[in-house]
């Protein structure tokens, strides 16, 4: 049988090139529309900037899990001297994140990308300051190894972020099926389940941050998808993309129907317990 792991890297391979031309601004997260925000380059980069302004002031070593294409690292080594190193399954991705890397302007760190599963890292990561996760936590299989792997990397009192999807519903609610299947969607936790899994590893939550009211649903082409399900579903077993659409649309449903948040959780690696892994 096809491993999560397996299926998260294939969907990535497939369809990377493909969200970067429907979303543009070299990020493949949601926009977020907070205070402030006017324009689809801010709303792409809010959540980078949620992420820097929860660094640790004396963070020197941070790692990106689940770093897509690199955004959020240059973001953070455009304006700090912190030396980012990003990690993704997919090798599409870390391909396209060095080529970037190499076009970037005015680095105040450093980065670089690594190829990799965030539920069994290389043993040379290790004595990160800080670690990140935006929209990748969904993928992981099980939930206690990402935390798991995170709290091994950390140094005491360093800090893990994660922005993501969390849910809210009943988990059987048949609504999240698409969810996890067009979306590879293995990690649907609910708020009380990430922090209870987070502190048998030693990370503490902190901070739970709603920025449901940040995202857009029902944008003109969120509208089409919608319209083009029928499509798309008979498509899904063939396309990777027509899979990923069925995805997204089943999201914004159950974000509609409050079945699902989208928050900002901030940990701490504490000196209680750790578990390897592997």
């Amino acid at each position: 049988m096809t491993s999560t792991a397996d299926r998260v890297r294939d969907y990535y391979d497939a369809n990377t090139w493909k969200f970067l031309l429907s979303g543009g601004q070299g990020a493949i997260h949601r926009e977020l529309w907070g205070t402030g925000v006017t324009t689809l380059a801010q709303s792409v980069q809010l959540a980078h900037a949620l992420v820097l302004d929860a660094l640790p002031t004396d963070a020197d070593r941070v790692l990106d899990l689940g770093c897509g294409v690199g955004a959020a690292a240059l973001y953070l080594a455009q304006r700090r001297e912190v030396d980012v190193t990003g990690v993704s399954i997919s090798s599409d991705q870390v391909r396209r994140a060095e080529g970037f890397a190499a076009r970037s302007w005015a680095l105040r760190g450093s980065v670089r990308f690594v190829i990799g599963d965030f539920t069994s890292l290389p043993d040379h990561l290790e004595g990160f300051d800080a670690a990140f996760a935006i929209e990748s936590f969904v993928h992981a299989d099980p939930t206690s190894a990402f935390l798991s792997e995170a709290a091994r990397v950390l140094r005491s009192g360093g800090t893990l972020v994660v922005i993501d999807d969390v849910r809210v519903g009943d988990p059987d609610d048949p609504r999240f099926d698409d969810v996890r299947t067009g979306w590879h969607a293995a990690t649907l936790v609910s708020i009380a389940e990430a922090k209870s899994l987070a502190a048998a590893v030693g990370l503490d939550l902190v901070e739970s941050r709603d920025l449901t009211p940040y995202q857009r649903l029902g944008r003109p082409r969120d509208r089409l998808i919608r319209a083009a399900q029928p499509v798309l579903r008979r498509l899904r077993g063939r396309s990777a993309w027509a899979e990923s659409l069925v995805g997204g649309d089943a999201l914004q449903r159950c974000h509609r129907a409050g079945l699902l948040e989208y928050r900002l959780l901030r940990f701490v690696r504490t000196g209680g317990p750790h578990r390897d892994s592997r």
